[in-house]
């Protein structure tokens, strides 16, 4: 099943709740004004929309979005995300230091036919971009985050978590 609940576009107040099977939200005919939103079934249990419930779901929801979004730019896993930590520590210390061990340096560098310092410039600049990346998504999710921890109708969260990630470019 799933949840829905029509509201007012104006001033976010709830108008209806509705249910029913996966897809029968989309089939709605809403009036003009009204907007809809789905919601755990938990949200609409009582006689009241349960709001800190909506918003727990909005604010998982943010979250799956952003990484969403990190994954345009790394590749999320684990492993890789430490592999690449590896890599930026290893071309710093090669950099400053020749001598410097470049286990997680050098088969990458004669794999893709490259000199150690062309490896470690592409390194450092790929760290640099992702720095600004995850700092901008990291920005836009915490601060939807607190928009909808603060509002205080169905409208206003819908409105709290409506994140602009394609601001972000990628």
């Amino acid at each position: 099943m799933e949840y829905w609940i029509v509201y007012d576009l104006a001033s976010g107040e709830q108008r209806w709740r509705g249910s029913g099977t996966p897809g029968t939200a989309a089939q709605q005919e809403l009036g003009d004004g009204l907007g809809m939103v789905l919601v755990p079934a938990a949200a609409v249990r009582g006689s009241t929309v349960d709001l800190d419930i909506v918003r727990a779901a909005s604010a998982a929801r943010i979250d799956a979005e952003a990484e969403a979004i990190r994954q345009r730019f790394i590749t999320a896993l684990p492993g890789q995300i430490g592999a690449y930590l590896l890599k930026a520590n290893a071309a710093r210390r090669w950099l400053a230091d020749n001598s410097a061990p470049t286990w997680m340096l050098q088969p990458e560098a004669t794999s893709r036919r490259m000199s150690l310092e062309a490896l470690c410039a592409e390194v450092l600049q790929r760290e640099a971009d992702w720095e600004r990346a995850a700092g901008a998504i990291e920005g836009l999710r915490l601060g939807a985050k607190d928009a909808v921890e603060v509002a205080d109708s169905i409208g206003a969260i819908v409105i709290a978590a409506t994140v602009d990630w394609a601001a972000l470019g990628g």
